[in-house]
C-alpha cells in the first residue's frame, strides 16, 4: 500500500468484541481482469461510469509501457537502464553483431523517458522515433497486470487492501469502505471482468481471528517499508523526501488508530513497532540536519 496520500476518513467503533456480534467487519475481494488489451478510451470510460478518479488511468506508469515496448526493439541490441532520477530514467542503446564468428557491441546511442508524461528524446532520431512509435502503442493497449495495478491504485488512494494470501490476489476490506468496494466492482465490471465480495460478520472466532491476523500484518508490513527506507537515507537525502517520511508514519499512526477495532491486543505491538520507526527517522534527521535529536519534532508520533 502506498501511503504518500491521506486517506479517507477511517471509522472507528468503541467497545468490546461481545457487542459487536451481527455488524459487518468487512469483505473479501478478488477480482479477475479479462487477458487482453483494454485501450486508454476504455479504461477512461469505465471510470468515469462508475464515478472513479480518471487520473490514475494516466498515472499508468510509462516506464510499464516502455518495457513492452523494449521487447520489440531489442532484435540484434541489447538495452539497459544506465541511470534513474525523479525525472527521467536513461536507457544505452547497444547494437549486437555476429562478425567472424564473433559478437561484436557498438554504442548506439542514449534514450531518455520522461516517468511523468511518457515524453522519449534521443540524440539518434531514427532509434527515437522507433521507440516513440513502439511506446505508443503500448501505452495505448494495457494489459491486465496493468489494470491490476490500476485497481491497487485506487485503493491506495481511497481506501485499504489487507492481503489474505503471500501471493496477493485476495484481500480483505474495512467495512467502512464498503461504498467504494461498490464502485470499483463496477469499474471492473464495465471493463470486461468480474470482483467477487464475500461479508464477514463479526462474533466468529476465526473469522475475527483471521481478520486481526490480515490487518496486523498489513500494518506491519507498511511499518516494515518505512524503517527499510528511512535506513537508507544519507547525505544526498531531500528535505522533502524527510517530510514524506515523515507524513507516512503520521497517517500509518491514524490507520492503526482507526483499525483499532480488528487489532484488539496486536494494537500496542504495532504501536510499539511505528514509535522505532519514528524514533529511527528522528535519528535520521537529527544527523542530516545537524540537530539534536531532540529538537527534532515528528508530528503525532
Amino acid at each position: 500500500m502506498n501511503e504518500s496520500k491521506k486517506p479517507s476518513p477511517i471509522q472507528s467503533w468503541v467497545g468490546d468484541g461481545s457487542k459487536l456480534s451481527g455488524k459487518i467487519l468487512g469483505e473479501i475481494i478478488t477480482w479477475k481482469i479479462p487477458r487482453v488489451a483494454i485501450s486508454h478510451a476504455d479504461l477512461i470510460t469505465g471510470l468515469m461510469a462508475s464515478h472513479l478518479d480518471c487520473d490514475v488511468a494516466r498515472e499508468l506508469a510509462p516506464r510499464n509501457a516502455f518495457a513492452r515496448a523494449c521487447s520489440k526493439l531489442d532484435s540484434e541490441r541489447i538495452i539497459r537502464k544506465i541511470a534513474e532520477d525523479n525525472a527521467n530514467i536513461s536507457f544505452q542503446f547497444t547494437r549486437e553483431a555476429n562478425e567472424g564468428g564473433k559478437f561484436h557491441y557498438y554504442f548506439e546511442s542514449l534514450l531518455f523517458l520522461d516517468k511523468h508524461s511518457g515524453n522519449i528524446t534521443s540524440e539518434n532520431l531514427e532509434l527515437e522515433q522507433l521507440a516513440k512509435e513502439e511506446f505508443g502503442r503500448c501505452m495505448e493497449a494495457r494489459t491486465a497486470n496493468d489494470v491490476t495495478r490500476l485497481v491497487q491504485r485506487l485503493f491506495e488512494r481511497h481506501a485499504d487492501l489487507f492481503s489474505i494470501r503471500d501471493q496477493g490476489g485476495v484481500y480483505f476490506v474495512p467495512e467502512v469502505h464498503q461504498d467504494f468496494v461498490a464502485k470499483v466492482e463496477s469499474f471492473v465490471r464495465n471493463i470486461g471482468g468480474s470482483l467477487q465480495r464475500f461479508s464477514i460478520s463479526a462474533g466468529s472466532p476465526q473469522g475475527d481471528r483471521a481478520v486481526q491476523e490480515a490487518v496486523a500484518h498489513g500494518l506491519q508490513g507498511i511499518i516494515d517499508e518505512h524503517m527499510e527506507a528511512v535506513a537508507k537515507f544519507g547525505e544526498d537525502t531531500r528535505p522533502d523526501t524527510l517530510h514524506r517520511a515523515e507524513e507516512k508514519i503520521r497517517i500509518t499512526k491514524l490507520k492503526i488508530e482507526g483499525y483499532g477495532l480488528y487489532l484488539d491486543k496486536k494494537r500496542s505491538d504495532l504501536e510499539a513497532s511505528l514509535q522505532q520507526a519514528s524514533e529511527l527517522l528522528r535519528s535520521r534527521m537529527s544527523f542530516l540536519i545537524g540537530a539534536p535529536s531532540e529538537e527534532v519534532e515528528l508530528a503525532l508520533v
